[in-house]
């Protein structure tokens, strides 16, 4: 709440909500009846912003900085003159800041090449089938070590057998990628000559 030169409370306003410390409230004084100059100069710049009640406050904190206000020649041409420099600020953030909604997105252009991008999904569509083709133990124990980072022995314990069996599950499902990605790469060179 401010107390200015008329010692009236204003509530509900700009700054209104502020408080000054009483050592400085005298000395900040001036600026507590500038709240329509600082209004009406924000408004000429920026219309009826929705943004206008933080600039304001921007401005009031941006005076309440000013070490000696006594020394200020003519108050009021420094206070519009604050007020529009925190408008154009402002002007200058918002022209520079973009849209984040999906539109924006579509627009960007992908640092990809799309023909290493198509290549790439063909290589994991086809070692998604060929995962989903093996054994379901064999699948199982492959995807518990992968996705799981489960060891050996504790992909062991989860399926209910052996180490021995475990390894085997694993050799068996490399062999039957190792397979899958050569067939693909051969698929690649053969359609890129």
């Amino acid at each position: 709440m401010f107390r200015g030169a008329g010692e009236r409370e204003e509530r509900g306003t700009l700054f209104g909500d502020m408080a000054i410390p009483p050592e400085e409230s005298d000395k900040h004084a001036r600026w507590l009846d500038a709240r329509p100059q600082i209004t009406a100069a924000l408004r000429s710049r920026l219309g009826a912003s929705p943004d206008l009640p933080d600039l304001a406050q921007e401005v009031f904190l941006r005076l309440l900085r000013v070490g000696q206000p006594e020394l200020i020649r003519d108050p009021q041409s420094y206070v519009y003159r604050v007020a529009l420099n925190v408008a154009e600020e402002w002007r200058l953030r918002a022209a520079q800041s973009r849209d984040h909604g999906s539109e924006a997105l579509d627009e960007l252009e992908s640092a990809d090449d799309p023909e290493e991008t198509t290549a790439r999904r063909e290589r994991q569509g086809t070692i998604r089938r060929a995962v989903g083709e093996l054994p379901a133990a064999t699948r199982n124990a492959l995807l518990l070590h992968m996705h799981r980072d489960m060891t050996y022995q504790q992909v062991a314990e989860h399926m209910g057998v052996s180490r021995r069996a475990v390894k085997r599950y694993m050799a068996n499902g490399y062999a039957a990628l190792r397979v899958a990605a050569a067939a693909t790469n051969a698929h690649e060179r053969d359609s890129r000559q």
